[in-house]
């Protein structure tokens, strides 16, 4: 894995002057502050401190600082998303995945996010791309968001019936009432970089804007975010609780595994 030179799909500066007003749009429409509150996955709410994301956090966090995250972890993160087909899942028992250098983010990580999918691809069966999102997004909160069907299906395309606004050109599909992220097709895994990069835009327009994320203590506690600052995956918590109550109104606990 060391001797590969990654080559940046796209430049840090992606987003078109569309993209750009289609998330201003957003932004200026929606409270993700308030969708943030509103997340609710299973057993994970605000009320419940988010307890099983945060110990997905704390574990993966520092395997993945240590590259040591393993199969294991792989299962967990499979069992939380509620994996339509969990035993079917094979992966190495060590996954290689050096997003970390000298205990900052890898420099690849800036210009091609989507790189990290590249890295794990070939060493996981029957885990599809919001799987290795969520691996990616567990490590490293600061710089990954996990990109599930939900998410794909209201701000990208494939389910004209439930679109809010087109920010990606991923496209999901149905198989018999169960949603996945089409695979293969033309933008993954580049796409990925264009929503990691979406992402960025919120958290900095947020953060300029003194608009403080609702943490839960227990994230300060084990020291995993700073006081009222966004991340990535914190914004991405939010486009999940507002695609969620979008396609599922009035029942976003409604629990769906996806691909």
């Amino acid at each position: 894995m060391g001797g590969i030179k990654p080559i940046p799909d796209k430049p840090l500066e992606i987003l078109s002057e569309k993209i750009r007003k289609n998330v201003e749009i957003f932004l200026a429409k929606n409270s993700l502050k308030d969708w943030y509150n509103n997340y609710n996955w299973d057993n994970d709410s605000k009320q419940s401190n988010f307890q099983n994301i945060v110990d997905l956090e704390i574990q993966l966090s520092q395997a993945a600082k240590n590259n040591t995250i393993t199969s294991e972890h792989v299962m967990k993160i499979a069992r939380w998303g509620a994996h339509p087909m969990i035993d079917k899942i094979r992966c190495n028992s060590h996954i290689d995945l050096p997003i970390f250098e000298n205990n900052k983010p890898a420099a690849w990580i800036k210009d091609n996010p989507a790189y990290g999918i590249t890295l794990i691809r070939p060493q996981v069966y029957y885990v599809g791309p919001t799987y290795m999102t969520k691996i990616l997004r567990f490590s490293m909160p600061s710089e990954f968001g996990a990109l599930d069907t939900r998410i794909t299906r209201v701000f990208g395309r494939g389910d004209p019936l439930h679109s809010y606004i087109n920010l990606l050109e991923l496209e999901a599909e149905d198989h018999s009432g169960k949603w996945f992220i089409k695979y293969p097709q033309a933008a993954w895994p580049s796409e990925y970089s264009t929503f990691i990069f979406i992402l960025r835009f919120m958290v900095d327009y947020l953060n300029r804007a003194g608009i403080l994320c609702p943490h839960p203590e227990i994230l300060y506690e084990h020291g995993l975010r700073k006081r009222g600052i966004w991340e990535c995956a914190d914004v991405e918590m939010a486009l999940f609780s507002f695609a969620s109550e979008r396609i599922y109104p009035k029942n976003v606990k409604t629990k769906i595994g996806g691909g």
